[in-house]
């Protein structure tokens, strides 16, 4: 039997060759959509499919472009993809299909047994997957709430201790360390939260609403240490349409950067680009390493160990972004600076 309720998406152009093997599949018990192109497979895909099953030599695209664009998409990258072909079927043809991103690959003509195997091996790879990010972000949610409450009252009392006026220089030092480390402690949680949801299988939930830029901008300048001056410059005038805890979170984390590894001052700007908003963050100072460009924003990477930090700041900005259906792009020169542009397509 198929594994319980499980969803397949078949694309397909010769109709005779996906009503028979659509009557396989559904004969076994999964639920098949159907589609005869590319394009209205891309259409028809959700999160909600386990896997797709894609034929190499369709009429609009190649199934290693229909691969491609599903994985890319955060929300169903998730999703197996079986690519199945008459025509590749050489050992090299199978193992390039793998390498563009394919979960499995079949030449046609294929025996229905292999067929249904492969299928259901596919089907319980993604739901064992999807249960292990639940049980990874059960698991940060619970100590992070547990982490949350002590901290709590740490930051609440180091502010009361800072508002005292017994204490002596020293102990202004001390109770200044105490809150200066318990902020940062808070936000390493609130990071690892984030990256726990953005690698998990539904990728990072954001919920635009109209939101006044002015306030965002000015709330990510007025965060940073006084001993460096932060510039805000802003064209767009009105709403913009975001989730506006994410791009706090996200101006936060590149303002934080631009402090802690540039020069004073560091320059927020907004402006629009035809339809596109775009923020950008730069810095003065020493360039970022051309080495570590390529992989600056994957997980557990930084600019520099000069600095301690998760390495997760700007891997969680651009997943930021990438919910939002934008970019970000970065360069880094010794004369200019460092320059981090967001782009939001439609904010």
């Amino acid at each position: 039997m198929a594994e319980p309720e499980a969803r397949l998406l078949f694309v397909e152009d010769d109709a005779g060759k996906r009503y028979v093997v659509s009557r396989q599949l559904r004969m076994h018990g999964f639920e098949v959509d159907e589609a005869s192109t590319g394009a209205q497979g891309l259409a028809l895909l959700s999160p909600r499919h386990d896997v797709a099953i894609l034929d190499m030599k369709l009429p609009d695209m190649h199934g290693s472009e229909v691969c491609r664009r599903i994985k890319a998409d955060p929300t169903t990258a998730s999703v197996m993809v079986l690519e199945l072909s008459a025509t590749f079927g050489t050992p090299e043809d199978r193992a390039r299909g793998l390498d563009l991103g394919a979960d499995a690959y079949l030449v046609h003509p294929v025996e229905p047994i292999e067929l249904i195997a492969t299928v259901r091996a596919l089907v319980r790879l993604r739901r064992a997957e999807i249960e292990r990010e639940k049980q990874r972000e059960l698991l940060f949610g619970m100590v992070s709430h547990d982490l949350r409450n002590p901290l709590q009252t740490i930051v609440m009392a180091g502010q009361l201790l800072s508002e005292s006026r017994g204490l002596g220089d020293a102990e202004r030092r001390a109770v200044a360390a105490l809150v200066r480390d318990s902020g940062r402690m808070s936000r390493l949680i609130e990071q690892l939260l984030i990256f726990t949801r953005s690698s998990a299988a539904h990728g990072m939930p954001v919920m635009p609403v109209d939101v006044e830029l002015a306030d965002v901008l000015a709330r990510a300048a007025s965060e940073p240490p006084a001993s460096h001056e932060i510039v805000v410059e802003n064209d767009v005038r009105g709403v913009v349409r975001v989730d506006r805890d994410r791009i706090e979170q996200l101006l936060d984390n590149l303002v934080t950067n631009a402090v802690r590894y540039g020069t004073s001052p560091v320059t927020i700007r907004a402006r629009r680009d035809g339809e596109v908003l775009e923020i950008s963050v730069h810095n003065r100072g020493a360039a970022i390493d051309p080495t570590a460009l390529p992989t600056l924003f994957d997980p557990y990477r930084r600019a520099s160990t000069a600095h301690k930090g998760a390495g997760l700041g700007l891997y969680i900005v651009r997943k930021i972004a990438e919910a939002h259906r934008g970019s970000i792009d970065v360069t880094s020169t010794e004369g200019e600076g460092t320059l981090f542009v967001v782009r939001l397509p439609g904010a």
